[in-house]
């Protein structure tokens, strides 16, 4: 007999109970204690910004709350000790690795904005494309083989090897990082994984012989139910849709608040940003779905903000507008340190408002891995300063004479001078020098991606040891900045240290040389400005 709708109902309600007992505690970190962090990070930025203010000197607060977050807590390490610091750490991290492990979702809007650079012809396209590959190749391979040379000279190589050797020895020390590889849309927690035990009840239904600890039979068990083959007890319905919607449940909550909120609000008030914002974050889960061979070629931002376009394109039309009106709505400007300022008469914020507004966040919190592998950086202070400083200063006079000199034009040649620097450093140092901010962002966002794609396999063919972390993190942090950072805050976290201490220099050098008006002078000069 089919069950009747009463029975679909009631184990509907089973399923939401079963899922609200097994998720509570994720989903009070997820809506609660990481949006409240985010706000105190971005507090904490607010009042750096008003303090730099009363300076001549424009420099990004988010990148000087990461250098006084790292320099805080090597200061209450030595007061308090490593015990409590730890401890302090791990309340940090709740919303810090949070927004380290979804930076490269804030990264979509430069992409997703690009349709309103200005149009350049195919000719120009083609330069800049090949000023772009044959530099980010030889830029990175100077930059890997000024630090090889520089670890032999100062004989740091060494003690490196010393270092990782002895790492499987020191794990118990380290201060937890909440960054997880997970890349499957059905399990992107918001902060956490599920725990194990959690799951014990769905489990048990499936198997009672079953270790809700471990999913199998205890050691001394094991000879005596294998030869036993009993068939195990199967689900119920309700623990079916229970499992499915915990496995789903970032996907099926915001794809809920797209429908449910996003559209109607959009469609009858106009206001883009829940319709927007939804759609992106559908469209990076949906991107970080794919097979890792494949997300080789089709890098999730890439990937994301192209479905993105096209989904608030076909949006956006059927309420008549244009693809430059979609593209206003979705950033409007409106950062939370203009909404703090008291100024008036601002437009709502829209998507890329709110990410990019995160973003800072995610730059802050990068002093987290630094303060892990602070000795590390401490050890290696040469190796990482003097290839960074070297990387800043031939980027600003090598590029844009170079680029001029091929036809390329000079607000665009200016903006390759910072193409390898992190966005929330590249757009102040693009509007020093008087170069497309959009270029500028592009150009930074890209080298990140290449060096994702294809920074592993350039340090194979360089010769780099897969364990000399040293060479692979300033290679990567000097060359593609915040997004092979994020790459090595998983694969490896002390080279991902190394990343942004070089990122951090490389960028801080850069800008502070872009606030020198008599640089500036020189380096508009070199393009016929």
């Amino acid at each position: 007999m089919a069950p009747n709708i009463t029975e679909f109902i009631s184990d509907g309600f089973e399923a939401l109970k079963l899922v609200a007992r097994l998720s509570w505690r994720r989903n009070v970190k997820a809506w609660i204690q990481v949006p409240f962090g985010i706000v105190l990070i971005l507090l904490a930025c607010f009042g750096v910004n008003a303090l730099i203010g009363f300076s001549s000197v424009s420099f990004p607060a988010s990148v000087a709350c990461l250098i006084l977050l790292f320099l805080i807590l090597n200061l209450i390490d030595l007061v308090i000790g490593h015990q409590r610091t730890r401890a302090l750490v791990s309340i940090i991290d709740i919303p810090a690795g949070w927004a380290l492990r979804y930076i490269n979702l804030f990264f979509t809007p430069s992409f997703v904005l690009l349709p309103l650079s200005d149009s350049i012809t195919a000719t120009e396209v083609g330069k800049i494309i090949g000023v772009f590959l044959v530099g980010f190749l030889v830029m990175f391979a100077v930059t890997a083989w000024l630090v090889r040379g520089l670890q032999i000279l100062v004989g740091s190589t060494k003690r490196a090897i010393t270092e990782r050797a002895e790492e499987m020895g020191a794990e118990n020390d380290a201060i937890p990082l909440a960054v997880s590889s997970n890349t499957n849309f059905t399990s992107t927690d918001t902060v956490s994984p599920i725990q194990e035990q959690e799951l014990a009840v769905i489990r048990d239904a499936r198997d009672p012989r079953e270790s809700p600890e471990t999913e199998s039979p205890p050691p001394e068990t094991i000879a005596s139910t294998i030869p036993v083959q009993q068939e195990p007890l199967p689900l119920t319905r309700a623990q079916i849709w229970a499992a499915f919607i915990n496995r789903n449940l970032d996907l099926l909550t915001y794809s809920a608040i797209f429908l449910f909120i996003g559209i109607p609000v959009y469609y009858a008030t106009g206001y883009a940003m829940p319709v927007q914002l939804t759609f992106n974050v559908l469209a990076y889960f949906a991107a970080q779905s794919l097979p890792v061979r494949w997300k080789q070629f089709l890098h999730p931002v890439l990937l994301s903000s192209g479905i993105t376009i096209l989904g608030i394109w076909i949006l956006g039309l059927i309420r008549g507008n244009n693809l430059d009106e979609i593209l206003g709505a979705y950033k409007t400007n409106t950062k939370y340190i203009a909404y703090w300022d008291g100024e008036s008469n601002l437009p709502l914020p829209g998507a890329g408002d709110i990410f990019n507004s995160v973003l800072d966040a995610s730059i802050v919190s990068l002093a987290l891995p630094m303060f892990q592998y602070r000795h590390e950086l401490k050890s290696h202070f040469i190796p990482i300063t003097i290839p960074s400083v070297v990387l800043a200063i031939a980027s600003l006079f090598g590029y844009p004479p170079l680029c001029h000199s091929i036809g390329i034009s000079p607000p665009i040649s200016l903006s390759f001078s910072v193409r390898s620097l992190t966005l929330a450093l590249a757009t102040p140092a693009a509007t020093n020098l008087g170069g497309n901010i959009n270029a500028a962002a592009a150009l930074a966002i890209m080298s990140g991606i290449l060096g994702v794609l294809i920074g592993q396999r350039l340090l194979t063919f360089l010769k780099i040891r897969p364990d000399d972390y040293i060479t692979i993190g300033v290679a990567m942090g000097g060359n593609a900045s915040a997004i092979a950072t994020a790459l090595l805050l998983v694969s490896d976290p002390r080279a991902a240290a190394l990343s942004s201490l070089s990122m951090s220099l490389f960028g801080i050098v850069t800008l502070a040389l872009t606030s020198v008006p008599p640089v500036v002078e020189i380096i508009r000069g070199l393009v016929g400005l």
